[in-house]
């Protein structure tokens, strides 16, 4: 008899759940959503019921997008990928489990390439934690290598939030994502009865709330945000010769336009050449651009002295050819980030500044408040007309052995899509061969149209998910991937139909991991080289597309290509252009690219004495 009135009492208790429950999540995406959130990324699950009645509801009354997703791993990446066109941090919910462990390999990519993200993700309460329960795991910590922060909800349930609490929370987690942008993790126990009832519903939008709501929490802090120190300022001595070296973009685009600017106030102050990865964001007018730096690294020309200084802007593009070259230069190096503060010189021979390159360009003009622009453009004359002439030689032997009507090959067609695309339509470069290909052989024709890519951890993992979020943001892009990368993250083509974003994916198909045969790998004494490198596929890519009703064509030729894209353009949704290449082929063009163009430079500057003052 003594049982009955503690059942009685959980029993009135969890009536009133299902409501609260709903009011919570609904306040807590309401107060994100103030913050500046606009998209949520949505995957199915009980436990989150709570959390995707509250997004639907938003989603429907306003103007919240709300995209729906089966697979976390790929909905992670496409969450992703919209924070990166926006700047701003999209919020993919998923339910307890396996679920949150799937958002990890995006959550490192967010952390290393710095961009904000936030995974809201629905837990057990304490009391069925460590005792067997079902679908019950540690998943509080499963990403914590990764995140800027992880914040947790009441251990008892979400419903035991009061407002005040639950407005600490939401600053917490929108300041930790964005002010060094990142991934942040909020862990959300959620007591059962989970699922709002209609009536429930209809209560809280007519004003229903929990009478705990409005209670003060006099236990909680409020967050003070440490004053940021004053850095070092490593200056650079305009007077010499130096060289600026700008790798990938690594922070919010709505940055890159003073990040611009600044650049080409530092190029017309010191006349120095500009090395620019594909990835950089800059813009094609910056005065100084440098097309083929790294065959020109390659030649090894004599007018780069090994005392020359270096401004490095970001991480260092994917070219072993520059890094071997910055491990022999003896002058200053000093390493610009736009407020990562962790190191990211591999080589450890720069002093780092993590405050961004306006502000060391702001703080380095007030030091040195002598300095002019007028009197300094004359140095345009010196190093970098000498290695602009070679440049010149070199784009003039490109166009001539890369002409339009060749069968295609993966250098010619990182040659040719940057002239054959409007500039107003941005490439994505998956991280393999296709981006090292722009380095070496698109030009500055590459920074005609903005080049996205996720360098951060390097990976192949989500590479189509990226894309789809990129081209719901900003609209038409095109991908460049290689079929492994493609195949790898094939789930996400689930977002393409209930989507449909204007993505044009250009697949290099070359018969399995190409990059391996350019790496110099020996002869192995034992096993199969094709068996643990390139790993063959017999699964066709067109037909993956085709299961999910994408439209798809194959090109040969690059004189087909252009054709190829008026074709594509056509289409509001995402479609399949499959390029067939021949990876063996390719490594020897490389190469044969290598040493012609090296002897045909070598012999012009013999006979114009470009090396002579």
């Amino acid at each position: 008899m003594s049982f009955y009135p503690r059942i009685v009492l959980v029993i009135s208790l969890s009536l009133s759940l299902p409501r609260s429950n709903f009011f919570i999540c609904l306040k807590l995406l309401t107060a994100l959503q103030k913050k500046g959130m606009d998209n949520i990324v949505l995957c199915s699950g009980s436990r989150s019921g709570p959390i995707a009645l509250a997004a639907g509801a938003l989603a429907s009354t306003s103007g919240l997008k709300l995209f729906t997703a089966i697979d976390e791993r790929s909905a992670a990446f496409m969450g992703l990928g919209i924070s990166t066109a926006i700047g701003k941090a999209t919020v993919v919910i998923t339910t307890s489990g396996t679920a949150v462990s799937n958002l990890l390999p995006a959550a490192i990519e967010a952390d290393r390439s710095c961009q904000p993200i936030i995974f809201i993700t629905a837990d057990r309460p304490e009391r069925l934690k460590n005792c067997g329960s079902n679908q019950t795991v540690n998943q509080e910590e499963f990403l914590l290598p990764a995140c800027r922060s992880i914040q947790q909800g009441p251990e008892e349930g979400i419903h035991l939030l009061n407002e005040k609490k639950l407005n600490h929370l939401v600053e917490a987690i929108w300041n930790s994502a964005h002010s060094f942008p990142g991934p942040v993790h909020f862990n959300v126990p959620i007591e059962e009865p989970l699922h709002a009832s209609f009536l429930d519903q209809k209560a809280v939008f007519n004003g229903w709330e929990p009478k705990s709501y409005k209670e003060n929490d006099s236990a909680l802090d409020n967050q003070k945000l440490e004053t940021s120190k004053r850095e070092k300022l490593y200056d650079l001595n305009f007077d010499s010769d130096g060289i600026i070296l700008v790798g990938p973009w690594r922070g919010s685009s709505k940055e890159l336009p003073s990040f611009n600017k600044a650049l080409t106030k530092i190029q017309l102050l010191s006349g120095w050449p500009i090395f620019a990865d594909p990835l950089s964001g800059l813009q094609a007018t910056i005065p100084g651009l440098i097309r083929y730096w790294e065959f020109l690294l390659l030649i090894g020309c004599s007018s780069i002295k090994k005392e020359i200084q270096v401004l490095r802007l970001g991480p260092m593009p994917s070219s072993r050819i520059l890094e071997e070259w910055l491990n022999t230069i003896n002058g200053d190096q000093v390493l610009i980030t736009e407020g990562d503060a962790r190191p990211i010189d591999p080589l450890k021979k720069s002093y780092q500044y993590s405050s961004g390159l306006s502000i060391w360009y702001e703080e380095l003009m007030q030091k040195n408040s002598s300095l002019g622009l007028t009197k300094k453009k004359q140095k345009l004359t010196g190093l970098f007309n000498k290695l602009f002439k070679i440049d010149d030689l070199i784009d003039s032997w490109m166009k001539t052995n890369f002409m339009n009507k060749s069968e295609i090959s993966e250098p010619s067609l990182a040659h040719w899509l940057p002239k054959l695309l409007p500039s107003d339509i941005p490439i994505m470069l998956s991280a393999s061969s296709p981006i090292r290909d722009w380095i070496s052989f698109a030009g500055t024709d590459a920074l005609s149209n903005r080049c996205f890519g996720f360098r951060g951890a390097s990976g192949i993992d989500g590479t189509l998910s990226l894309a789809i979020g990129l081209s719901n943001a900003i609209g038409r892009l095109v991908l460049v991937s290689g079929d492994l990368s493609l195949m790898h993250d094939s789930n996400g083509w689930l977002f393409a139909n209930s989507q449909s974003p204007p993505l044009i994916v250009l697949l290099i198909d070359n018969a399995g991991g190409g990059i391996f045969k350019q790496l110099g790998i020996e002869k192995l004494y034992r096993g199969d080289f094709e068996k643990l490198f390139i790993m063959p596929q017999s699964v066709n890519p067109k037909n993956i597309a085709s299961a999910y009703q994408i439209p798809t064509r194959d090109v040969s030729f690059i004189d087909e290509l252009q054709e190829a894209i008026a074709w594509a353009m056509k289409y509001s949704c995402p479609v399949l252009i499959r390029v067939s290449t021949n990876s063996a082929k390719d490594v020897l063009l490389r190469k044969s690219i290598s040493y012609e163009l090296k002897k045909y430079i070598n012999s012009s500057i013999n006979k114009e004495s470009l090396n002579h003052d």
